[in-house]
């Protein structure tokens, strides 16, 4: 991982940031570049616009190629859990768009939007564990009592880290919601490409769970995002509530058993 890079774009965007966190963020790679009228750009056109009208997959993650060597472009979409296929297919398009304007020349780039990740390569990036760049936003706002809060939201990411690693082939994706006593409600979602295997997975979101608290330590809420697994959490709900699981049942408890009743002797 680039951390003297990292580290300046972590400043940069820590600067950029108010009271929420924001809609999109891109990065474009310096791994190579390609001209307007190119194959590449062709391929890219192509590929782009083939994800956005499949109507095909309704699970929200996209894999696919377009063209050949050295021109050949993979591509990623990952739209967030809860969303449905309708809005998928909107946050593609709309950050086709935002990508490709944002990095008009470079043949490998990313954007992390509000309900999906798009990212683009002419490098393999299929099955393939990859957490640099990682880039860190967050909540302004303090908590009131820190140990409270991590007392809870620890936990909560490493049970929500587990569930997410443990998905399948199409998702890889856990949300929850639980109470800090005397504050709020932790809302908190995690989620990985789902090519990744479980081992990945657990391994990305691990990272970057190390990786909170040495940035973000008291805060309201935050988003950590990586190419291949990102968190969030906050004091609000931002995802879909019907999505997430119920409660566990209640256990009963064992039945107390019945009070004995007095007995008395009679003499003869």
């Amino acid at each position: 991982m680039k951390m003297g890079c990292l580290t300046l774009l972590l400043l940069f965007f820590f600067t950029l940031i108010h009271l929420v966190i924001p809609t999109a963020a891109q990065y474009c790679y310096d791994t190579g570049n390609y001209t307007s009228n190119s194959t590449y750009r062709a391929n890219l056109n192509t590929l782009l616009s083939s994800m956005y009208s499949n109507t095909e997959i309704d699970y929200g993650f996209y894999n696919f190629s377009a063209g050949e060597s050295p021109n050949k472009v993979n591509a990623i979409v990952l739209c967030r859990g809860d969303v449905s296929t309708d809005v998928c297919r909107t946050c593609i398009n709309e950050s086709s768009s935002t990508l490709l304007q944002s990095c008009p020349n470079q043949m490998e780039a990313i954007i992390w939007a509000e309900k999906c990740v798009l990212r683009y390569s002419h490098r393999s990036i299929f099955n393939m564990l990859d957490t640099d760049p990682l880039l860190g936003y967050y909540n302004i706002g303090d908590v009131p009592d820190v140990g409270a809060f991590n007392k809870v939201l620890r936990p909560l990411l490493d049970s929500l880290r587990n569930s997410t690693a443990s998905g399948n082939s199409t998702h890889k994706f856990a949300l929850q919601s639980v109470p800090v006593p005397n504050f709020e409600t932790i809302y908190a979602l995690l989620e990985c490409t789902p090519d990744l295997s479980r081992l990945d997975c657990n391994n990305c979101l691990s990272q970057v769970q190390v990786f909170i608290p040495r940035c973000c330590n008291g805060k309201q809420g935050g988003r950590f995002v990586t190419p291949s697994c990102d968190i969030r959490y906050e004091i609000y709900s931002f995802y879909d509530p019907a999505a997430e699981p119920p409660p566990p049942p209640l256990v009963p408890s064992a039945a107390s058993p019945p009070p004995e009743l007095p007995t008395t002797t009679q003499g003869i």
